[in-house]
């Protein structure tokens, strides 16, 4: 991965589990296929959660200010599940697994942020599957 450190809040990353991490408009954050330590939360700037398929880049989401992600990984333990490139500047708090529980354990209500966070996109996520499958139903007439 390949990102600037904050050299003040690099040292504290031992301690904390936080760090800070900069990525210039663009630049490639995660890699889908690839082993995950950290989750993200953007602190400025936006991202682009994608995937390549037959050849095409295809935009699942696009993410700003507050919002998080790469937690997939971390939690599953299992590779990342798409790209997420810097849609413009991006400052990050990249959080450790350690971290993460860290902070869990001092701000409870961080837990409860991610799981209606996690929520809303189930949800969304359900939505398209299902517009999917009617749509797959209308053009072939069944669903098997």
């Amino acid at each position: 991965m390949a990102y600037q450190k904050n050299q003040s809040t690099a040292s504290n990353t031992a301690v904390t589990g936080y760090k800070k991490c900069l990525f210039k408009s663009g630049q490639k954050i995660i890699t889908e296929g690839d082993f995950g330590e950290e989750m993200f939360i953007i602190s400025s700037g936006s991202v682009q959660v994608s995937k390549l398929i037959n050849g095409k880049r295809i935009t699942l989401m696009n993410l700003g200010r507050g919002e998080f992600f790469g937690e997939m990984s971390l939690l599953e333990g299992l590779t990342r599940s798409a790209d997420v490139f810097a849609s413009e500047d991006t400052e990050l708090v990249c959080i450790s697994s350690g971290g993460l529980l860290l902070k869990i354990r001092r701000d409870p209500t961080f837990a409860i942020e991610m799981l209606r966070s996690f929520s809303g996109r189930l949800r969304i996520a359900n939505e398209k599957y299902g517009q999917e499958l009617t749509k797959a139903y209308k053009e072939k007439g069944n669903l098997v």
